[in-house]
């Protein structure tokens, strides 16, 4: 039986995770009603940025679980993604508490000065440092909290389910706060709930942080997506290589199987991803 921290270990990803999200989704929770009224942005505008923004947000996930899985393992992932979400947040802080960094006050309805490309860009860094870094937080905590657990033992299969079940229920906790709390406390001021999520999210690092003598570390193993690759570009390179006759195809083999096995799986024009890796082998 492996030797896993369990409970004590999930205490601090936990009440990361908890932090972490009520600073994440409020800071999102009505970035539309900041886009139209604070940064004077048209409709047409505050959608596409919002919508971009959404989709991003949505591939970079893939991107963090590659880099976790082939090089940088979970933990550093998270770490340094949660830094990003933090210098995302301090410069969207910024964009409502500098006034140079965005637009003056509308005046009446058809005296709204919209904002500078400078503000505007601003305004997406900090979009871009959120996107990349909740990018590489969402797929990396809960694996890694399952690291923490035995699971092969029953008893570390049950506190997979536990965990599981407070998380997902504990996420649901973190929606109503954002949607309710925190919103009420933006449209009193903008840059006191900017500042104010800031801050949980620098607290929530400090918490992951403080479980880091605790935590099971389990090295990278390489993405799957690398070998799905590999192979693909083997296969390109080595197109002119000859495959074996049928007569041969225990080449495809190693190491070398006997008659029976052959017979049992036989070489196939329907084989493409065994030729193929075949191939990245030559």
């Amino acid at each position: 039986m492996e030797n896993k921290p369990g409970w004590r270990a999930i205490s601090y990803i936990l009440g990361n995770q908890i932090v972490e999200r009520i600073a994440t989704l409020g800071m999102m929770a009505n970035f539309m009603v900041y886009l139209l009224q604070f940064f004077n942005l048209g409709q047409v505008a505050a959608v596409n940025i919002l919508g971009a923004w959404t989709g991003v947000s949505n591939l970079i996930p893939i991107i963090g679980a590659c880099v976790a899985d082939a090089c940088l393992g979970k933990f550093k992932t998270i770490a340094i993604s949660s830094f990003g979400t933090l210098v995302g947040m301090v410069i969207l802080t910024l964009t409502a508490w500098v006034p140079q960094v965005h637009p003056p006050s509308c005046t009446g309805i058809e005296h709204c000065v919209h904002p500078t490309s400078s503000q505007l860009g601003f305004l997406i860094l900090g979009l871009g440092w959120l996107a990349l870094g909740t990018g590489g937080i969402g797929p990396c905590a809960i694996p890694f909290a399952i690291d923490q657990f035995d699971t092969t033992c029953s008893e570390g299969r049950k506190g997979v389910n536990r965990f599981l079940n407070w998380f997902y229920t504990s996420q649901t906790v973190v929606m109503l706060i954002s949607l309710t709390a925190v919103v009420y406390l933006r449209n009193k001021s903008w840059i006191l709930g900017f500042a104010i999520l800031s801050l949980l999210m620098s607290f929530s690092i400090i918490i992951f942080f403080v479980g880091a003598s605790v935590y099971v570390y389990i090295p990278p193993e390489g993405s799957i997506f690398s070998g799905i690759a590999q192979v693909f570009v083997a296969a390109y390179k080595k197109r002119q290589l000859k495959i074996p006759v049928i007569e041969d195809e225990g080449l495809y083999y190693d190491p070398p199987v006997d008659a029976k096995t052959l017979q049992k799986m036989p070489s196939t024009q329907h084989s493409v991803y065994t030729l193929l890796t075949d191939l990245l082998h030559r």
